[in-house]
């Protein structure tokens, strides 16, 4: 929402957005405060997540967390670059009512082709250009890893939390507008 990019995409657009990259966006995220809090090393977090979540969750997280790329300014740009993907998910939406136009695709294309450009800009100034590469290599490994826990540790508790989160986010954008 801080996003001026965001801000300037119609309603419908931002909607289909959060319906098709919240999942992916929230939990690698979550993987990064995860880290960065040291939660893993908090036996209160996990007993809680564990009651939630189960024991399996808690193993892959501490997996991911210790896999993800150590510089936190990368894993941010690549969270705001999957959030402006025409649509950064493994399986089909299950919101199949709502399409981008193509017009709406391609704006939210050229957003993502800018951060995409930014963030490979940076990734060269950091690293060079071969440090670079591995980089975004690695970290595009992670995102794959990602994906492919989140379809594999499907969590209908999870589900209907982050079901509700999207509704509310998408009724406030029409209040909004």
């Amino acid at each position: 929402e801080r996003s001026s990019y965001f801000r300037n995409l119609s309603t419908k657009t931002r909607q289909i957005l959060i319906e098709n990259n919240s999942e992916i966006a929230g939990t690698l995220n979550s993987i990064l405060v995860m880290r960065e809090i040291n939660a893993l090393n908090n036996m209160t977090f996990i007993t809680s997540c564990t009651t939630i979540y189960g024991d399996d969750v808690i193993k892959k997280s501490y997996h991911l967390t210790t896999r993800l790329e150590s510089n936190g300014i990368f894993v941010k740009l690549m969270i705001l670059t999957l959030a402006f993907s025409t649509n950064c998910s493994i399986v089909i939406p299950h919101y199949t009512e709502n399409r981008m136009t193509s017009s709406s695709a391609l704006s939210v294309f050229h957003i993502e082709c800018i951060l995409v450009t930014m963030f490979w800009k940076y990734l060269i100034y950091h690293y060079g250009f071969n440090g670079a590469v591995q980089s975004f290599n690695y970290l595009i490994k992670c995102v794959l890893d990602i994906i492919n826990c989140a379809n594999e540790m499907r969590n209908t508790y999870h589900e209907n939390l982050i079901d509700t989160l999207v509704e509310e986010t998408k009724r406030s954008l029409i209040t909004e507008n």
